[in-house]
């Protein structure tokens, strides 16, 4: 797979955009999921014009105050600045295609460049799937995807509009292969730095014979940063619990009084967190009949971390009995 970063069209205007952070939490979100791959980025990035100077050296003094709480992400753009390039990836000695199917857009030549150099790359190596990253929206790369062909040869990149977009599709690849609900939980540690596994989540899952597949609990674990995200937004837990829903179609509610009040009931949802000692996970998802996930949250600098302290049966209700 190769991921080229084709939207630096944001860094106009740098200090009047109301959006940047937004998409630099995007890009550092799709960073994490993709792992070890790089982001291939135009060596035009580090000199593109921000309306406070040159990105690099905007980037180099934001990133020297201890008190910025964008550190991190202007930490990323720096590396960002460093490369690979897009263009350094390796073609072949055969003619580069003139053009995709949608045509590309005219406005922006570097970009038609990259994508059509992208392809040249993709064409000569049969195992490459290329993607490129367009989260601007003021991007003119509007397509979902653009086939390139050669003689008869065609491949197909496809083109992110959005973190979701890329995750969705990143989940469906991650997901393959996992058996049992231990393995996914280890497999979504590397999707989201807003997701801890505690332990108990870990002796919960390894105990657990899952009644969903491993795709749906792999779903419903990484869209927590959907229900995540809808906290930082101001939304209640009952609305982010709503919009976790729709994103990923697992259902997710609070446990009820009664489970509250029973001393049994609410023990089993109690576990320890790191720094903040016995927690009630009173929020839970339900991706299967019988098998659950009870998180809590804190925030940290205003973003949300979810904890995982339980993946596996369902837990006791008030007059049930083990």
């Amino acid at each position: 797979m190769v991921v080229v970063l084709l939207n630096h069209d944001f860094v106009f205007g740098i200090a009047h955009r109301t959006d940047f952070d937004t998409i630099l939490v995007d890009i550092a979100d799709t960073q994490r999921c993709l792992g070890a791959l790089p982001i291939y980025v135009h060596p035009d990035l580090p000199l593109q014009e921000t309306g406070v100077g040159p990105l690099v050296a905007w980037a180099n003094h934001q990133s020297k105050s201890d008190a910025n709480p964008n550190r991190a992400n202007v930490e990323l753009l720096l590396r960002l600045c460093h490369g690979p390039w897009v263009t350094n990836l390796e073609v072949d000695t055969l003619p580069r295609p003139g053009d995709a199917e949608p045509p590309l857009p005219t406005d922006v030549e570097w970009r038609k460049e990259a994508v059509l150099h992208l392809g040249h790359h993709a064409l000569g190596a049969s195992h490459v799937r290329p993607w490129i990253l367009t989260y601007d929206s003021k991007s003119t790369l509007l397509k979902s995807s653009y086939r390139i062909t050669r003689d008869d040869v065609t491949i197909t990149i496809e083109n992110f509009r959005q973190h979701s977009s890329t995750l969705a599709r990143h989940m469906a690849i991650a997901s393959q292969g996992l058996h049992g609900a231990l393995a996914v939980l280890e497999r979504v540690t590397q999707h989201s730095n807003r997701i801890v596994i505690l332990d108990s989540a870990r002796n919960s899952a390894r105990r657990w014979v899952l009644d969903c597949t491993e795709k749906t609990l792999f779903e419903a674990l990484v869209t927590l940063d959907v229900y995540a995200k809808a906290l930082d937004d101001g939304f209640s837990r009952e609305i982010a619990a709503d919009q976790y829903f729709k994103a990923c179609s697992v259902p997710m509610s609070r446990e009820s009084a009664a489970v509250d009040k029973s001393p049994t009931c609410r023990k089993q949802r109690e576990f320890i967190v790191p720094g903040h000692g016995k927690q009630y996970f009173d929020m839970h998802a339900k991706p299967g009949a019988l098998t659950r996930i009870h998180i809590w949250t804190e925030k940290v600098n205003g973003r949300t971390r979810v904890y995982v302290g339980h993946c596996g049966e369902h837990l006791l209700l008030p007059g049930m009995k083990k």
